[in-house]
C-alpha cells in the first residue's frame, strides 16, 4: 500500500475514533482483542504491522464472527479489517459493500454509522482510482502493442531499403 493511502487510512481512523468516542458507550465497537489495543486506530495500526499469517488468522476469526452473529459490531469490525488490510486479505470492494448497507434491525445504523460515513466516500474514491488505473494500464498496453507493430513495419521498410540499395543497377 502506498504512503498516501496509508496516510488517508490513518486520518480516517483518527476521525472514526473521534466520531465514535462520543457514542462509544452506546455502541460496543471494540471486541476483546481490540479492547486491549485501546481503539480503532490501534486496531488499524496493528493490521498494518501484522504478518501475512497473522492477517489470515485475523481475517478468518472476523469472518467466523460475522457469519455466526450478523451484528453491526461484527460487520463493522470485518469491514474495517477489509478496508485497511493489505492485499490479499484486504478487499476494498467487499469492505464498501459491508459499510454501505441500509439501516435496519440487523444492520443497526448501517451506512449512517459514523465509521461507515467516513469510509464509504474513501472506498468509493479508491474504486474510482482503481478503475482509472486499470483503464490507463490498458491504454498503455494498447499503445505498447501499436508501438511494437510500428517498429516491425519500420524494420521491414529498412530491410526493403537495404535490399534495393544492394541490387546491381540496371543499364
Amino acid at each position: 500500500m502506498n504512503p498516501i493511502i496509508k496516510s488517508l487510512v490513518s486520518v480516517a481512523c483518527c476521525a472514526a475514533l473521534g466520531a465514535c468516542a462520543a457514542d462509544a458507550s452506546r455502541l460496543d465497537l471494540f471486541a476483546p482483542s481490540m479492547a486491549r489495543e485501546g481503539s480503532i486506530l490501534a486496531q488499524a495500526h496493528r493490521i498494518h504491522g501484522a504478518s501475512p499469517a497473522e492477517l489470515a488468522s485475523e481475517e478468518e476469526s472476523l469472518q467466523k464472527a460475522y457469519a455466526g452473529h450478523r451484528t453491526e459490531q461484527n460487520r463493522l469490525r470485518l469491514a474495517l479489517f477489509l478496508a485497511v488490510a493489505p492485499t490479499p486479505q484486504g478487499d476494498r470492494v467487499r469492505a464498501l459493500a459491508l459499510f454501505d448497507v441500509p439501516p435496519g434491525e440487523i444492520n443497526g445504523q448501517g451506512r449512517n454509522h459514523p465509521l461507515a460515513q467516513m469510509f464509504i466516500p474513501l472506498l468509493q474514491d479508491y474504486r474510482r482510482l482503481d478503475e482509472n488505473q486499470n483503464a490507463t494500464q490498458q491504454k498503455m498496453r494498447d499503445l505498447q502493442q501499436n508501438n511494437d507493430q510500428m517498429r516491425q513495419k519500420l524494420d521491414a521498410l529498412r530491410d526493403i531499403e537495404t535490399k534495393i540499395q544492394e541490387r546491381p543497377k540496371a543499364r
